[in-house]
């Protein structure tokens, strides 16, 4: 019978490290799937494939179609100008920042960082909590 070679302890504090630094990028964005989050904004589907739905319908089908895959916005749909979804438009420069709940809200209840009515041309997306959530967590990575 052949034996295997044994890993070695080096090989063991690695993998430990790895799945330590793994834990440690989820929990802080929330425990949120950033792959997820950037699958939904750019295809508009979740995990299981199925299209995300808006209401009233959505004009696009996709963050991405009026945000840019980027998330820089700036395109002129339906009157409206799309937002610029970066870290720097959505954080640095809002006050009081956006937050992932306050993310939700805006893409779920079409309400802004201060409770503001969003643009009427803005859907009001279907989503999960955690869909919600990772899209949220994705939209606060853009730089």
């Amino acid at each position: 019978m052949r034996t295997l070679p044994r890993p070695s302890v080096a090989f063991f504090a690695a993998s430990v490290a790895v799945l330590a630094l793994a834990s440690a990028v989820s929990a802080a964005n929330g425990g949120a799937n950033l792959t997820n989050g950037r699958d939904i904004f750019l295809t508009g589907r979740d995990l299981s494939g199925k299209r995300i739905t808006a209401s009233p319908p959505a004009l696009r089908p996709t963050c991405a179609a009026c945000h840019r895959a980027d998330g820089s916005g700036g395109l002129h749909i339906a009157g409206a100008v799309s937002a610029d979804l970066r870290h720097k438009a959505m954080v640095t420069d809002q006050k009081p920042p956006y937050t992932i709940p306050l993310v939700v809200r805006a893409i779920t209840k079409g309400l802004d960082n201060q409770g503001h009515a969003l643009s009427p041309v803005m859907p009001r997306w279907r989503l999960s909590a955690r869909d919600a959530s990772d899209v949220a967590a994705y939209v606060l990575s853009l730089k």
